[in-house]
């Protein structure tokens, strides 16, 4: 199945670079699923294991059962998330699109992009995500989430930007 930028892509343009989330972005959502299984794998393990009857867990299964559910819909949510986001460099814009059944994207095309800012925490630099704010003329401000490895992002939207000037004053030279 083709993403949103691929759908969207004009002649000639091609996919420069995919950026994606750091697997820290993560760590949360997984850890409330956990949190919640938790008590469901104690649940088993007593019933099944120490042979205790279902009769005096009843209520204990409940509430294992719920908590279960609870971490298993934060778990869902963010991985439909992480799925159906995109950030994306082409040969003429920047793309980051976000949503299943509403979608919202924010583009921008590349000659546009005046100034890229990165904000890297200490745990940042470490574990290597970052935020990253793209500002350009007439798109006001696109803020991205804690991306993986936000310097390789920016190399590659300036890479392409050159590119892309090059490509365009090439154009020039040929009239």
């Amino acid at each position: 199945m083709a993403g949103y930028v691929e759908s969207t892509l004009a002649g000639g343009e091609e996919i420069v670079y995919r950026a994606h989330f750091n697997w820290t972005y993560s760590f949360f959502p997984i850890l409330w699923f956990a949190i919640g299984s938790a008590p469901l794998a104690m649940y088993v393990y007593l019933q099944y294991f120490a042979e205790i009857p279902a009769t005096r867990l009843t209520f204990g299964w409940w509430a294992a059962w719920i908590g279960f559910a609870c971490g298993a819909l934060i778990l869902l949510s963010h991985l439909i998330m992480l799925w159906t986001t995109e950030f994306v460099v082409t040969s003429y814009r920047f793309v980051y699109k976000r949503g299943w059944i509403k979608r919202d994207t924010q583009e921008v095309s590349l000659n546009k992009i005046e100034e890229i800012t990165l904000h890297q925490s200490i745990l940042g630099r470490i574990f290597g995500y970052g935020k990253l704010v793209l500002r350009g003329t007439g798109v006001g401000v696109i803020e991205l989430p804690d991306l993986d490895n936000p310097v390789t992002v920016r190399r590659h939207i300036e890479n392409a930007k050159t590119a892309l000037r090059r490509s365009n004053s090439g154009d020039r030279d040929d009239d």
